[in-house]
């Protein structure tokens, strides 16, 4: 009986302080904005509702409006995000050297114009610190540390 009461004391004040986080959970539109700040079930289907209704949430995230931070333009590609994704280690060591598959793969895939690749491959080299900026780097800040690059 005494575990009973434990788990439920611990429940009980886990789930307020879920309740709390809830609170974001209605994602981005004119219904996060208008019912900002406002907590309660009621609010939040309501402003669900709106966002849903509206249907501006496509339009903000392309946009970058509505407090949606629009994607950066290389992790806006599919292949290419994927390609990084599933080569990190082979692209570093490729860029590392200036040369190699995976980074001719990327290359390509970053539609950089024949005539520009070595060169490109060269500054890629040279920036690799920049690149893979710690042991803990992700596909997405390897690909938004390109973007920054190849600018």
């Amino acid at each position: 009986m005494k575990k009973l009461l434990a788990v439920l004391g611990v429940m009980a004040i886990g789930g307020g302080v879920m309740a709390d986080e809830l609170q974001d959970n209605v994602g981005i539109g004119f219904g996060t904005m208008i019912f900002q700040g406002q907590t309660g079930l009621v609010q939040q289907v309501l402003a669900a509702t709106t966002n849903s209704f509206l249907g501006n949430q496509t339009f903000a995230i392309s946009s970058g409006t509505l407090d949606a931070k629009k994607p950066d333009s290389l992790v806006e590609n599919k292949a290419l995000r994927e390609f990084v994704a599933g080569n990190m280690d082979n692209l570093a060591k490729d860029i590392a050297m200036g040369r190699g598959e995976t980074l001719d793969t990327v290359t390509e895939l970053m539609a950089v114009p024949e005539g520009k690749r070595a060169e490109f491959h060269k500054n890629l080299q040279a920036n690799f610190s920049n690149i893979y900026s710690s042991e803990s780097v992700t596909h997405l800040d390897v690909l938004n540390n390109l973007e920054q690059i190849a600018i």
